[in-house]
């Protein structure tokens, strides 16, 4: 009887040793499997978002040239196309071309083509533009401000239409006018798309004017003792301050 009761009592002790070596073990594959999961969910969480950056700076940047278009120029009877080229994230450089037609602006303004003596209509001329922009936080083709410097031709042609009542005779005189801007403009670009910037800038530029338009003159001749009068292309040039502004539209390619 005293010999049963030991061997119960260390199989107890067995038991109980075993049981409690099991928990331990649970208790340490657990803490194990929470410290394995949290890790996870830290590096779950922070990949994406640091990936994310590293694919949103790549994806900024891996555009270098623009072909830009501006709606607003349409009001000044021009329409150009330009280049633009990101020399680095600090600078950039554009150029381009366009073609004039009948300035709005200038016609509400001085209203040449609402001569009594004659009817006018405007013919295609050119322009011109040159355009240096500097982004003082490094930020060329992305969204932020600039500094830009540039100079701007427009050239205007048109026709002169005069018809004589007396002798009933049609005379044609080719006139023409144009702009020479030098300013500076403040910006600031966004980019909508991918492949987009909105560009909005405001500024001021010294306009130098020149105008070759027909005018009737009239001399009084001794002899005849009357007045005699001709049209004659009379050449104007003057200079003022103006006010730029407008948005230019940018595709961008690689």
């Amino acid at each position: 009887m005293m010999h049963m009761k030991r061997i119960i009592y260390v199989l107890a002790i067995a038991l109980g040793t075993s049981l409690f070596a099991d928990g331990q073990t649970v208790i340490v594959r657990k803490r194990n499997l929470n410290s394995a999961t949290g890790a996870g969910q830290v590096n779950t969480m922070v990949s994406p978002s640091m990936g994310g950056n590293m694919n949103q700076g790549a994806y900024y940047s891996r555009y270098n040239h623009a072909i830009k278009l501006s709606p607003t120029s349409l009001v000044a009877g021009d329409i150009p196309i330009s280049y633009e080229h990101k020399v680095t994230d600090y600078m950039s450089l554009e150029a381009g071309l366009g073609v004039t037609t009948f300035n709005m602006t200038e016609n509400l303004i001085r209203g040449y083509s609402l001569r009594n003596n004659g009817q006018t209509l405007s013919r295609l001329g050119y322009s011109a533009t040159f355009n240096a922009k500097f982004f003082p936080e490094g930020n060329a083709f992305q969204d932020g401000y600039y500094i830009g410097f540039n100079v701007n031709h427009r050239n205007y042609a048109q026709d002169f239409y005069i018809s004589d009542p007396w002798s009933g005779l049609d005379t044609t005189v080719n006139e023409s006018f144009g702009w020479n801007d030098f300013g500076f403009t403040m910006g600031y670009q966004s980019r909508p798309s991918e492949r987009m910037i909105l560009d909005w800038f405001i500024g001021a530029a010294i306009r130098t004017k020149t105008r070759s338009t027909s005018e009737y003159v009239e001399s009084f001749d001794p002899i005849t003792g009357i007045f005699t009068g001709q049209y004659e292309l009379v050449d104007r040039r003057n200079a003022t301050p103006a006010l730029l502004g407008g948005v230019r539209i940018s595709v961008l390619f690689r």
